[in-house]
């Protein structure tokens, strides 16, 4: 049971009107509570949006962070990696070779690529690749005066593609990171 605020007569949960004074009882605390909820809604369902959306974003910005791919092509036009060759050792057994994690050019292959970073410091190129590498990407150096890419530089290449759009697509997915990444056809020299 509550109390009439005006008379302090008593009340009946729910009544409207006092019996004694008739002040409205009922009417004043439920009215302000519902006001009050429907007053957050608003707020509440904007804070709702903003959330949705901002996880929404950050799911989107990390597959994109993460998917070294460039594009939903078929298979020919994705990079392709071969498996290091075997060494011998002084025994003469056959030793499997120590894994790096750089791409390295096939001989005698003409295929296109992206440029990554062309540099005269050989070390510099070598840790700019493995870094590349340690994101996720296939590269490697190559030493321009072997190919068709000048004379007395070394180049960080990311991937091996058949077609040039291929190599043009992956470059302009990589700008962000490497501004300047450009597609190029790497050609030995005979």
């Amino acid at each position: 049971m509550t109390q009439c605020p005006n008379c302090g007569a008593p009340a009946e949960r729910g009544q409207l009107v006092c019996t004694e004074c008739g002040t409205r009882i009922a009417l004043k605390d439920e009215a302000g509570d519902r006001r009050r909820r429907l007053d957050n809604a608003p707020a509440i369902a904007v804070l709702l949006a903003v959330v949705v959306i901002g996880a929404a974003a950050f799911g989107f910005a990390l597959s994109e962070l993460t998917d070294d791919s460039g594009n939903n092509s078929a298979a020919a036009d994705k990079p392709k990696s071969q498996p290091p060759p075997t060494t011998e050792t002084d025994t003469g057994t056959a030793q499997p070779p120590s894994h790096s994690l750089l791409l390295t050019w096939p001989k005698g292959v003409t295929a296109y690529t992206v440029v990554l970073v062309t540099t005269g410091d050989k070390p510099g190129a070598t840790r700019a690749a493995r870094e590349a590498a340690q994101t996720g990407l296939e590269a490697g150096v190559l030493r321009s005066d072997d190919y068709n890419l000048g004379e007395g530089f070394w180049i960080v290449f990311a991937g091996r593609f058949d077609t040039q759009a291929s190599a043009e697509s992956q470059a302009s997915n990589l700008a962000a990171r490497y501004p300047g990444a450009y597609a190029a056809q790497v050609r030995p020299k005979s």
